[in-house]
């Protein structure tokens, strides 16, 4: 159905009144009968032919000359002369808007403690209205008796005084949490002793996160006109409104009418139904029109639910595709509302989903395609959700995604999760096209009736969780069990993210027990003028209650060109956490430290010293790793081919002899990467307890393997990763054996690698949960052994990574024939004098004798 009226203008079932004749006040009359804080409120107020809430009001105009109805004895509207009714429409509403002063004592102040705002007192008969009509020759009297914060309120109120029975003529409003975001600008503080803000509370980024304006109160102290709406009981809209005061001219009691309008629809337009959805195709990506409601948010559908879910592994993400067949639209509207995609609009009533027609569809000429729209099943079912492993409640990364393709999260979580870095660091994950939770053991979740999809993720030693639940209006609970088919943790292997950052230590520890990590290392540090979880250095690490998982603060100290140091568990913490200006110091601020001078500091601290990032910043770093001051370096992601450049530099100091564990960190700083995407599994002795301590000898003693998914085994006549094995002068063969395992299939190459070369390898049959390979190799000079696993297959994380595999080395020792390579040397040497050159003439340090030593160490 078409209509001509555009919606902007409002919607054609309203007919604003005309009530200049009847207007009695100026700006200047209602301000001297008001509290004095209206004065300047009233300017700002709407004016002229406006549109609220989607109906259409004819109010005055400022500039001196008489715009409201004050009301003092009792005053009768001539109703009469608005433009009559289209036939067959019902009685409909009488919509008012209004507001009150605020309540005041004889002399005219409020008392202390009560400030203009606090709408008080509740209940008091403000006026009678009362509807005068004509029914088969007689009147017919319909009474309303006005009450302040019901059917009418104060035009300024505060925080937590909102009317009971009317809306303000502001409309709910979308923030877009993408931005932009305006300049922060000064709020006002409320006073002493007041329970709620009496401001708005000022703010840019944050206040977009909640995704609407918040118009009560203001800054300005604005004032609002609140719109009742009266429902006619006879048969044909009234002939009069009749007006009464029941203040009796106290102070503050005064009320003020600004515009009436009849409203012609079946069901209140003030009265908003609950927010639906809607599967559209065809119309674009424009935001629809609505006129008695609010378009919320237009968010494409990549793909149908399901469809991408063949021949990739669950949990770890589905890649992300530009295009899109269709979209959900998001309303929140009354009874009545209308949506226009430009020239063709359609009723939301004949939109329900329980509605025989269950749809439309526009006629568009060729060749432009058809618009169809149907309404989605609200989530309405309240289901009880239990993930266990081994009989007991785990946490657990979840997905739960409606059949028509929309994502579902569970209570008091996001549907659409930001994924700026440092903005949305709650629960929520994003990988390529797919959203994930992070929930407990137990949970509850709203899901409509129909298919479910679900998938469940528990680290990597668990194999995932992805089916189907159709859901009935019996659903009431949900049990999913996950198997651990993996468990290294009984040969005292303990897995670790060792990078992290803007998390909370609590939502840290959840997300590593859904990920299954023992350890998160949180890491505060400097952006220029901003510090990151700095006081979460003195009491931010922790553990979860079962004792299993446990977040350690450490920091991430860096320097733009230096490098960037993971100090972990020092104590007391390595401080400053930057040197040098911008984008880690602050600008102009000069070299004090080396990242030598840090790693110094952290060992003398307990801590563990790591090459975040490995090698970038890469400068320093290599001097550091020759002087031996670094304890292992970090994997941030793996290359599908394992060629990438983190990779290829390692070696290259492993084969001029330096024996550098290798350790996994994600650098997360964002929802689109997930805590443990690549992570550290290091063997630890079983005597110990799971400690920091028993951890970081583990990784000093190179019993590591780094993995985005895979486990790895490795072993050297018997040695494992960091193990020396010494050999005569004249060599000798070594038995090798390495081993591939996963939770699911994701295995396609198993390598060995000697000296950076592959001596070995074993493909499977396309991707595999496991693979297996033995070789004996003749060793004839010093050497390192090491295993990595191959995987076509990736975590689509932001720091998108292929699900492969890699050990540290075992080392080998061959008498009087040390491990050397000239030319990995000489790609080591360059970097270290440039660093001396730059410490030398460009880097902005204190004072000459700083920069002298400096540039010796």
């Amino acid at each position: 159905m078409t209509i001509s009226t555009p919606l902007a203008a409002g919607t054609a079932l309203g007919r604003p009144i005309d009530l200049s004749s009847a207007w009695n006040a100026t700006d200047a009359d209602v301000a001297q009968r008001f509290h004095p804080l209206y004065r300047q409120a009233l300017g700002r107020l709407p004016a002229g032919d406006v549109v609220l809430r989607g109906l259409p009001f004819r109010l005055g105009q400022p500039g001196g000359g008489a715009r409201w109805i004050l009301i003092g004895d009792q005053l009768t509207l001539d109703l009469r002369p608005t433009k009559a009714r289209d036939p067959g429409r019902g009685p409909g509403f009488l919509v008012i808007a209004h507001f009150s002063d605020s309540w005041r004592e004889p002399t005219g102040d409020r008392p202390d403690g009560t400030p203009v705002g606090w709408v008080l007192p509740a209940g008091e008969p403000l006026a009678r209205y009362e509807l005068l009509a004509t029914v088969q020759a007689r009147q017919a009297v319909q009474v309303l008796e006005v009450r302040r914060r019901f059917e009418i309120a104060d035009g300024i109120i505060g925080w937590g005084f909102l009317p009971f029975a009317a809306v303000g003529h502001h409309s709910d409003a979308v923030l877009d949490w993408r931005g932009p975001f305006a300049r922060q600008t000064a709020g006002r503080y409320a006073p002493a002793g007041h329970a709620g803000p009496l401001t708005t509370l000022p703010g840019t980024w944050a206040a977009g996160q909640s995704g609407a304006v918040d118009y009560v109160p203001t800054a300005e102290d604005d004032a609002t006109l609140w719109l009742h709406a009266i429902p006619i009981e006879a048969g044909d809209p009234p002939d009069a409104l009749r007006i009464t005061s029941l203040g009796g001219g106290r102070p503050g009691t005064a009320v003020v009418i600004a515009g009436l309008t009849f409203f012609d629809g079946a069901a209140d337009p003030l009265l908003a139904r609950p927010r639906r959805q809607f599967l559209v195709s065809g119309a674009g990506s424009e935001l629809p029109a609505v006129d008695l409601g609010l378009p919320v948010r237009w968010q494409p559908l990549q793909a149908p639910a399901g469809a991408a879910e063949a021949g990739r592994p669950a949990g770890w993400g589905t890649p992300a595709s530009v295009a899109s067949v269709s979209a959900v639209l998001d309303v929140a509207a009354a009874g009545d509302a209308r949506l226009a995609f430009g020239d063709w609009q359609v009723r939301l009533a004949d939109l329900a989903a329980e509605h025989p027609v269950g749809g439309a569809q526009s006629a568009g000429p060729a060749p432009r395609a058809p618009i169809s729209i149907r309404e989605l099943p609200r989530p309405a079912i309240r289901v009880a959700v239990r993930v266990a492993s081994g009989g007991r409640p785990v946490p657990a990364r979840v997905r739960f995604v409606a059949g028509d393709g929309r994502y579902l999260p569970p209570l008091g979580h996001r549907d659409e999760v930001n994924p700026g870095i440092f903005e949305d660091t709650g629960a929520g994950l994003i990988l390529g096209a797919d959203t994930f939770a992070y929930v407990g053991g137990e949970f509850a979740i709203d899901l409509p009736l129909g298919p479910v999809h679900a998938e469940v993720v528990k680290g990597f030693e668990h194999r995932p969780v992805r089916t189907t639940i159709e859901v009935g209006q019996d659903t009431t609970d949900l049990a999913i069990d996950l198997e651990r088919v993996i468990d290294l943790d009984r040969d005292g292997w303990r897995t670790s993210d060792s990078h992290v950052h803007f998390l909370a230590p609590s939502t840290a520890l959840l997300q590593a027990a859904a990920e299954d990590l023992t350890f998160v290392h949180l890491l505060a540090t400097q952006l220029g003028d901003h510090y990151i979880n700095v006081p979460d250095l003195a009491w931010g690490s922790q553990r979860d209650p079962s004792g299993r998982h446990a977040v350690i603060v450490g920091t991430e100290n860096r320097q733009n060109v230096l490098g960037h140091l993971a100090l972990l568990g020092a104590n007391p913490p390595v401080q400053p956490l930057a040197s040098g200006g911008a984008p880690e110091g602050r600008i102009g601020q000069a070299v004090s430290e080396l990242l030598a001078d840090w790693a110094i500091a952290c060992r003398a601290a307990g801590g563990l010293v790591v090459g975040a990032h490995f090698p970038l910043p890469y400068a320093e770093i290599a001097a550091d790793i020759v002087a031996g001051l670094i304890d292992a370096v970090e994997l941030q992601c793996f290359a599908p081919g394992l060629d990438n450049p983190s990779i290829l530099e390692w070696y290259r100091y492993l084969n001029c002899g330096y024996r550098l564990p290798l350790v996994g960190g994600t650098d997360k700083m964002s929802a689109e990467v997930p805590v443990g995407a690549v992570r550290t599994y290091a063997r630890l002795d079983r005597s110990a307890p799971p400690s920091f301590d028993a951890w970081a000898t583990a990784i000093r003693a190179g019993r590591t393997f780094v993995t985005s998914g895979p486990v790895l085994e490795l072993a050297v006549d018997g040695a494992e990763p960091g193990t020396v094995v010494s050999l005569p002068a004249s060599g000798g063969q070594l038995e090798v054996t390495a081993r591939a395992r996963a939770a699911q299939p994701v295995i396609d190459a198993l390598e060995l690698v000697v000296n950076g070369r592959v001596v070995a390898r074993q493909e499977a049959h396309g991707s595999g949960p496991s693979l297996e390979l033995a070789t004996t190799l003749e060793i004839t000079s010093g050497s390192w052994i090491a295993a990595r696993s191959f995987s076509g297959h990736e975590i689509q994380s932001a720091f998108l990574t292929s699900m492969a595999a890699h050990t540290s080395p075992v080392y080998v020792e061959v008498r009087d024939r040390p491990l050397f390579s000239t030319s990995d040397a000489q790609a080591i040497l360059p970097v270290i004098d440039g660093t001396v050159r730059w410490l030398e003439a460009v880097a902005v340090i204190e004072d000459p004798e700083s920069r002298a030593r400096m540039a010796a160490r």
